[in-house]
């Protein structure tokens, strides 16, 4: 599937950094029209670590709205949570036929260590993340925001809970397995006015395959696309 003309300019927007002419953010992933996906399925940052120039940016553009493309192009780098992430996709495409989209809190691409240290110095292009990610989340205004992990839960608070509605003080520091089994823990109001239910997991590196140990989060997909 390719992008159009459009599409590619606001991915572009997403994706460069105009001062080093190099791509560095992953805004989302997923397959087909992310407009149309009703579910966010969100770490704390990628988990692919790679240098693209600017001049790939089509190809690049194509391999977000195609999953095959985006293993094909960077199959070396795909972590157990990407691979879980995609499982969990597929689960709710069969099982419920909606579509999900891959982001992060920070859709900034670097190492741990390093973007450790962009967070300490507040660089430009580690702020920038977490801008992309708003951008993002307000262009494609999902349903449902199911943030996954302990760090992309802290972060998010850390970044948007002053954006959030009916979050409970014990919610704060209560831990994600937990939170996991509660449902809906907080609801998130898009620039449109539009309300997206906020849903905590344990990261997607443990479902694996099928998923069977994450019952409770599947459970709640149903009730709330059902």
């Amino acid at each position: 599937m390719s992008v159009s003309k459009g599409f590619l300019k606001k991915i572009q927007s997403w994706a460069v950094d105009k001062k080093s002419d190099s791509i560095a953010f992953l805004p989302f992933q997923g397959d087909g029209n992310p407009y149309k996906s009703k579910v966010f399925l969100v770490g704390a940052k990628p988990e692919l670590h790679f240098h693209l120039d600017a001049g790939d940016i089509e190809i690049y553009a194509d391999s977000l709205v195609d999953s095959k493309l985006f293993h094909d192009v960077f199959h070396d780098e795909m972590s157990r949570e990407y691979k879980g992430s995609i499982n969990f996709a597929k689960w709710v495409e069969e099982h419920l036929n909606a579509s999900v989209t891959l982001s992060s809190v920070n859709c900034f691409i670097s190492d741990p260590d390093n973007l450790k240290q962009l967070k300490k110095s507040k660089h430009p292009l580690y702020i920038q993340g977490f801008e992309v990610f708003q951008q993002v989340l307000n262009e494609f205004e999902p349903n449902i925001l199911v943030l996954q992990g302990a760090s992309a839960y802290k972060l998010f608070l850390e970044q948007f809970q002053h954006q959030l509605v009916e979050l409970r003080e014990q919610d704060i520091n209560e831990t994600v397995a937990n939170l996991e089994r509660k449902g809906v823990i907080a609801k998130l109001q898009l620039n449109n006015g539009g309300i997206v239910d906020v849903l905590v997991c344990r990261s997607m590196g443990y479902f694996g395959k099928e998923g069977n140990s994450f019952g409770q989060i599947k459970s709640t997909l149903i009730q709330l696309l059902h």
